[in-house]
């Protein structure tokens, strides 16, 4: 028995180790090594005290935030490692004593150890070290989004107000302003909300903030949001110490706008329900025709009121007094409904005014009381306008019996060439 287990063993340890060399490159061609790339890995910085304890600061550099990790295995543990099982580790304790800004930059993956190689890209983390600096600034509270509709913000206010920041110098040197920004999307009630805090740079950029710290705490910014409500309300003239010239008679008022819009809150807007203008504010006399006349009516407003037109430096309205002969009435019609007439095809035409036109007409005071003017009574005729160019055109009115034109009444219009190929007003 001995000589059989003896005999021939030069071929027995051959076979052996053929048959190892066999299952290692059977095993290489099953589960090749192989190697891949992961990047964005967010470099952790370790022992930071070794420069923060004497008074100094670090900032990272941006490009060196993050890395690019390759990493070579066996195929089927590298099938397995995630982005997130990837660690890159800075120790502040191998920082180059010579640059005293390039850190080494360490790779592990914790939950295979031992079987794997892997390089970093880049391979060292580059920091700036510089004396740190504290500084306390205001903050200034700002919103974003749209109020629901009939809502305006109104008071914002920052809690807490100051700040204090600490950071590398030349960050917080770069400081201008810091904002609490706060979401009012569909805002309609006074609420204090959770802010996001935003440091700008003289040129209006925002500060990296990811290398300082601040006092927020556990509380973190809020902002007090105070919301006001809108409501329109009309405006309303004193006609009284409107005088005319013999033979002539006031026939009313338009205003432009009939209505503003005012801001407050819902107790304060509740007491209003229009703004009333004095007498003085038309007061005018022996008029002949109509005027028209601007007036600031802010000093009318609630004192609290507040509109969009208050930027402006006022608040103006618009008043057409309206002044007409004794046994005629001046009726406004709109340029865009008078009918036109012959005209050429391929043509657009446009008036050189824009609004209503004035007709003014006579009659008895029975007929004048109840005269419209109805659509399709007003045409220009355009059989003597060809081509393109600028014309004085009489218009046409279709009147009822009793009723006559005052005047003749031309109205400038411009021909031009349509590409359209239809005629347009």
């Amino acid at each position: 028995m001995k000589k059989a287990l003896t005999k021939n063993w030069g071929l027995k340890l051959l076979a052996f180790v053929f048959s190892v060399l066999l299952w290692i490159i059977v095993m290489n061609i099953e589960d090749p090594v192989d190697e891949r790339t992961f990047s964005g890995i967010q470099v952790t910085v370790t022992h930071p005290e070794i420069v923060t304890n004497p008074g100094n600061t670090y900032q990272i550099l941006d490009d060196s935030r993050t890395v690019s990790v390759t990493v070579k295995a066996k195929r089927s543990i590298l099938n397995k490692i995630k982005t997130d099982d990837i660690r890159a580790t800075a120790d502040m304790k191998n920082l180059d004593v010579r640059t005293r800004s390039l850190i080494p930059i360490d790779i592990s993956i914790p939950s295979y150890a031992g079987r794997f190689e892997a390089t970093a890209n880049p391979i060292n983390l580059r920091v700036s070290i510089e004396l740190g600096k504290s500084e306390t600034f205001p903050i200034t509270a700002t919103s974003s989004g749209t109020p629901r509709d009939g809502y305006q913000v109104g008071e914002l206010k920052a809690n807490p107000e100051k700040i204090k920041i600490s950071g590398p110098e030349s960050v917080i040197d770069s400081i201008d302003k810091v904002v609490a920004l706060v979401d009012v999307s569909g805002q309609s009630k006074d609420e204090e909300k959770e802010a996001e805090l935003i440091l700008y740079d003289n040129n209006g950029k925002i500060v990296d903030s990811t290398q300082i710290e601040n006092n927020l705490g556990d509380e973190g910014l809020k902002v007090q949001i105070t919301m006001l409500q809108t409501k329109s309300i009309p405006v309303e003239f004193d006609t009284s110490m409107i005088g005319t010239a013999s033979g002539y008679h006031f026939s009313g008022i338009t205003i432009q706008p009939e209505s503003i819009q005012i801001v407050g809150t819902e107790e304060q807007l509740a007491m209003v329900d229009s703004i009333e203008i004095p007498a003085e504010e038309l007061a005018e006399d022996g008029l002949d025709q109509t005027i028209e006349k601007t007036v600031d009516i802010a000093n009318y407003l609630p004192y609290w009121a507040k509109t969009d037109q208050d930027s402006a430096g006022g608040v103006p309205i618009v008043v057409k007094i309206q002044v007409e002969k004794f046994g005629t009435k001046t009726v406004e019609f709109p340029y865009n409904s008078i009918a036109l007439l012959n005209a050429p095809k391929d043509y657009k035409v446009s008036y050189a005014e824009q609004g209503n036109l004035e007709i003014v007409v006579r009659g008895s005071k029975e007929d004048l009381d109840d005269f419209t003017l109805e659509k399709g009574s007003v045409s220009i005729n355009l059989n003597d306008c060809k081509t393109a160019g600028t014309y004085n055109v009489p218009i046409q009115v279709t009147l009822p019996d009793g009723i006559e034109l005052e005047d003749t009444i031309n109205v400038q219009i411009t021909l031009t060439k349509s590409s359209g190929g239809e005629n347009d007003q």
